[in-house]
């Protein structure tokens, strides 16, 4: 391992962050393929933060301390959460702040995939990056990149956390993070042009601290990868362990066994088959790491219906191994609760069912308190044909971390379903989707809500992805950091069922929302419609802040837009044009109380659209 890691020179030359590396061709330094392809196409937001932050990328350091994160919604949108977020270019730091910037696909931008597209960058013994705990704690979690091997297989390594002091080690690798080829959908491993997804996430639980403890993260000798990139921390104060309630049946009774590495899927599976037999009414996780590889041959994970999966807490009980995955299938019925899980998924394939959760789930399915890490989807949910369908699913207070493709995904007729106050950060795909699939016989997506979610960095599409179907309504969150596609998209695409009344999105903050992809510019929020007419959709109250491009996109290139609304829309600092039509839209939109302010080209931009495209009702300012 240390050789691997030995193979890797870090270089800072003018401020940009270079990677040497002993295998030629492997990665590029300099300008990247996308600067070289795109040119001006990355847009005057991109040339503005890259421009304006010169001197911080040429090793200016920081000396504030930060102020206390809040951890609850503000003004009621987004999850509340146990834990509290530290950015790290906002703490104390003898190191070099990276950014902001916006620049995808370039190892010399690391930073434009943090969270507030700003990071620290550790290149040295002795670099570190402080904190003040705003409330006491026992845990920290780190999200950081290191470099990949020159294989593509990543590489392991330490970094030190200190608590008052005192060092604990931190480890951290970047097996699950580093693939190449750009927008290519099957992300390969082979270093390559066009590198992306740099970072990843380590947690471990710590010795206990109060507010107000110095929580350092630094580099220390032994700690040997060619660089830390740190973004943020996480810190929580974690319960103790949950006891196995009377009515479930250990999973350690049928052999199962923490922490041997040696894979426990045959014993939880039999537990669960076990059910009738013992009365119980599901099985419990104790703490410790349990691997699933085989729980059954020929099955592509673990598979109940009318049965409970608990664990001892999210940081105490992991699921771990290529198939710790969960089919809840017929009529459902189906509780999961209070457990980690790690797909180790290390690149998007999708011809592997590599998710946490898979196919319809019937009815009275709930899945809470569950930390959902290294997947393709986090939970996709419904199958083609089904039979039973899905109808009346919660998830609520889950983690979904570091996911190659979405995190949440109803389709297949999903209704009557919630995910609510759940925290999303490094997808690959929508975070949250609402796919009402219409080629498999299936009918809309009826009745369903995304509410009091956190939404940070999708890597590719959107915090929000709305394709057909009816009654459906995203509200009271939050969408920070899109890297290539808007914060809300409300299409009819990829063969959805047409939109029937009425889909709503409300009390929603989009922050830095917008991206380039497939030789397009993004706008914070886009109404599509390639594949036919969008109708019957509300969005009110909603704040599109600092977007890349435009700040709300109507695009036509497919059917008439009609019966949309706009009321309370506060669009902020567009990159290029507050509200923008393109592809000749047609139809109606309705404009009430929108404001545009800050756009650094225009505030309207309606193209080759009719001016009679847009109603506007009082209220409107800025266009």
């Amino acid at each position: 391992m240390g050789s691997r890691i030995k193979m890797y020179s870090l270089v800072v030359i003018s401020g940009l962050l270079a990677i040497g590396c002993n295998a030629p061709g492997t990665i590029s330094v300099g300008k990247s393929s996308l600067e070289r392809r795109t040119g001006s196409g990355n847009g005057s937001r991109i040339k503005a933060d890259n421009t304006a932050n010169s001197a911080k990328r040429r090793g200016r350091t920081a000396t504030a301390t930060p102020a206390p994160a809040v951890n609850s919604p503000v003004n009621g949108r987004g999850a509340t959460v146990p834990f509290v977020e530290l950015q790290a270019e906002d703490a104390q730091t003898n190191a070099t702040i990276l950014g902001p910037s916006r620049t995808r696909y370039d190892i010399n931008h690391i930073e434009a995939e943090a969270i507030g597209r700003k990071a620290v960058l550790l290149s040295k013994t002795g670099d570190f990056v402080s904190f003040r705990a705003p409330a006491a704690g026992n845990s920290v979690l780190v999200r950081l990149s290191i470099p990949d091997a020159v294989a593509g297989l990543g590489i392991d390594s330490t970094i030190g956390v200190y608590i008052n002091g005192v060092r604990e080690n931190l480890p951290v690798t970047s097996r699950f993070s580093w693939v190449y080829g750009g927008e290519t959908l099957n992300t390969p491993n082979t270093p390559g042009a066009e590198p992306h997804t740099f970072f990843d996430e380590a947690r471990k639980l710590t010795a206990q601290y109060n507010a107000g403890a110095e929580i350092k993260i630094q580099r220390d000798a032994q700690d040997n990868a060619a660089f830390y990139v740190i973004d943020l921390i996480d810190l929580e104060q974690v319960a103790p362990p949950l006891a196995v309630p009377a009515d479930l049946d250990s999973i350690e009774i049928y052999g199962a066994k923490p922490n041997d590495n040696i894979d426990d899927g045959p014993a939880i599976q039999t537990a669960l088959d076990n059910l009738g037999a013992t009365g119980k009414k599901g099985i419990f996780i104790p703490a410790g790491t349990f691997i699933v590889n085989d729980p059954k041959p020929g099955a592509l994970g673990i598979s109940l219906k009318n049965a409970q999966v608990r664990g001892a807490g999210m940081w105490h009980s992991v699921l771990k191994g290529s198939k710790a995955s969960f089919f809840c299938f017929q009529e459902g019925n189906c509780t999961f609760a209070d457990f980690a899980m790690d797909g180790l998924i290390d690149r998007r394939d999708d011809n592997l069912s590599t998710n946490a959760f898979n196919g319809g789930v019937g009815t009275g399915t709930s899945m809470t308190n569950l930390w959902i890490d290294h997947y393709k989807i986090g939970m996709l949910i419904g199958t083609d044909a089904d039979l039973f369908g899905t109808d009346g699913l919660v998830v609520k207070d889950c983690r979904f971390r570091n996911l190659y493709a979405d995190g949440v995904n109803f389709k297949n007729g999903t209704k009557n379903s919630r995910v609510e106050n759940s925290h999303f950060r490094n997808t690959g795909d929508d975070a949250l989707a609402l796919f009402s699939f219409a080629l498999a016989g299936d009918g809309p997506n009826l009745g369903n809500t995304f509410s009091r979610n956190t939404v940070q960095m999708p890597w590719r599409a959107n915090c929000f992805g709305i394709y057909g179907g009816g009654n459906n309504t995203v509200e009271l969150s939050t969408c920070e950091d899109v890297l290539t596609f808007p914060g809300v998209m409300v299409a009819q695409a990829f063969n959805s069922n047409p939109f029937s009344p009425t889909t709503t999105v409300r009390d929603v903050t989009i922050t830095r929302g917008g991206g380039f992809m497939f030789g397009q510019e993004f706008g914070g929020i886009i109404i599509d419609t390639p594949q036919g007419p969008v109708n019957d959709v509300v969005m009110e109250n909603i704040d599109v802040v600092d977007p890349t491009f435009s700040g709300v996109q109507f695009n036509g290139n497919g059917g008439p837009i009609s019966k949309v609304s706009l009321k309370g829309v506060n669009i902020v600092n567009a990159g290029t044009t507050g509200i923008l039509a393109t592809n000749n839209a047609q139809g109606n939109v309705t404009l009430e109380n929108v404001v545009v302010t800050g756009a650094q080209k225009t505030a309207l931009d309606l193209q080759t659209t009719p001016a009679n495209f847009l109603t506007r009702l009082p209220g409107n300012q800025g266009f």
